[in-house]
């Protein structure tokens, strides 16, 4: 946990020195393209979205929200210095504790990338945040999550998560898959999700 906490650190503190100097303040791999380029888009496309919850904040995530347009954009971080890379709607606490902040069944969409196994780590931890993510959902509600099937990132595996267990695996628009993996280092992972009432059924068909 502490070596995942100064990568973290690192990472973040050089992206900011870059922002300051004027530049970019993307991350250079794959997977990252694949979620800013083609992920991120898809969903923005969808008039059925209106309240999306991005969870982790850093520099290269602030400017995420404007793909959203005027829709109602939220993030969360439980690291308050982070909050200069949330949105106007930004909660400071860890995704466990979101029904502090926000009735049930409130958003459309919650996008989790790079937090399982780079803060999340505990499995109990994981299954209270996925929970939440199930509670404040409203039902026909999508979930992504992003995570890296390498040591140690992957101690916690999603298939092994209870409260995952009880969404519905949802086939993503470009790649039609409910699981995208992409080649690079560190074998990034997008998992697609929904929560529904009743038989299961694919959104993007």
């Amino acid at each position: 946990m502490v070596v995942s906490a100064v990568q973290g650190l690192l990472r973040t503190a050089m992206l900011t020195v870059r922002r300051g100097l004027g530049l970019s303040v993307q991350l250079h791999t794959e997977d990252r393209r694949v979620l800013e380029q083609m992920i991120l888009p898809e969903y923005a496309r969808r008039t059925d979205i209106a309240r999306i919850l991005f969870v982790g904040c850093a520099a290269y995530t602030q400017r995420y929200g404007e793909l959203f347009g005027a829709r109602e954009y939220w993030t969360i971080d439980p690291v308050a210095r982070r909050s200069r890379y949330g949105s106007r709607h930004h909660i400071v606490d860890q995704l466990q504790n979101l029904g502090r902040h926000v009735p049930s069944a409130y958003f459309d969409l919650i996008i989790c990338n790079g937090v399982l196994g780079w803060g999340l780590n505990a499995p109990e931890d994981a299954d209270v945040a996925f929970a939440a993510c199930l509670t404040h959902l409203r039902a026909g509600g999508d979930l992504m999550l992003g995570w890296n099937n390498i040591a140690p990132r992957n101690r916690v595996l999603p298939d092994d998560i209870t409260a995952l267990g009880r969404f519905d695996r949802v086939k993503f628009g470009p790649a039609q898959t409910t699981r995208w993996v992409v080649d690079g280092a560190n074998r990034h992972v997008f998992d697609f999700y929904q929560k529904l009432v009743g038989a299961p059924r694919n959104r993007f068909k």
